[in-house]
């Protein structure tokens, strides 16, 4: 099992997301995310936010879990409602390029020019806050449901590249 913490961080009406630095998603933005490889979820949420963003959360929530489709293993995205003090100092990941907030329609305008990173808990959930939707307490996702991105067609074989 795959365990993942990620911080829906929402300040004024934006939403806090992270721009991928390297790898073959470079330049494309995603939710504050890490794998739990050490310590609790929340432990790895707290540690998480500051090293990816710069901001520290004051308070952290559990909202939402969710389980996302693999074909070899459980891969289960704790989300955590998260309220933060302002940076103290520029985020610590070399693996991220920038932390931007952005308002609901930049949000939709990222995820219809599909520069979110391509995998269905992230873009469901960027989605259902630039639509106002609050997370489910367990959300279960199934690859065939239509992309989050807008388009129409199924996540699979729009952005879902990745799952194949």
């Amino acid at each position: 099992m795959r365990a993942i913490a990620t911080a829906l961080v929402e300040h004024h009406g934006h939403l806090l997301l992270c721009q991928l630095a390297r790898g073959e998603y470079a330049g494309f933005w995603l939710l504050p995310s890490a794998s739990v490889d050490d310590g609790t979820v929340l432990q790895t949420a707290q540690r998480m936010l500051p090293e990816r963003t710069g901001y520290t959360a004051t308070a952290l929530e559990l909202v939402s879990v969710v389980e996302e489709p693999k074909t070899n293993a459980l891969s289960l995205r704790f989300v955590f409602a998260a309220a933060v003090a302002d940076p103290q100092a520029e985020h610590s990941d070399t693996d991220i390029l920038q932390a931007r907030w952005f308002s609901r329609a930049a949000a939709r305008e990222l995820l219809a020019e599909r520069d979110v990173v391509p995998n269905l808990g992230v873009m469901s959930l960027v989605r259902a806050w630039a639509d106002g939707i609050t997370p489910r307490p367990l959300e279960l996702l199934d690859e065939s449901a239509p992309c989050p991105c807008g388009s129409g067609y199924g996540f699979r074989g729009c952005c879902g590249w990745d799952s194949k």
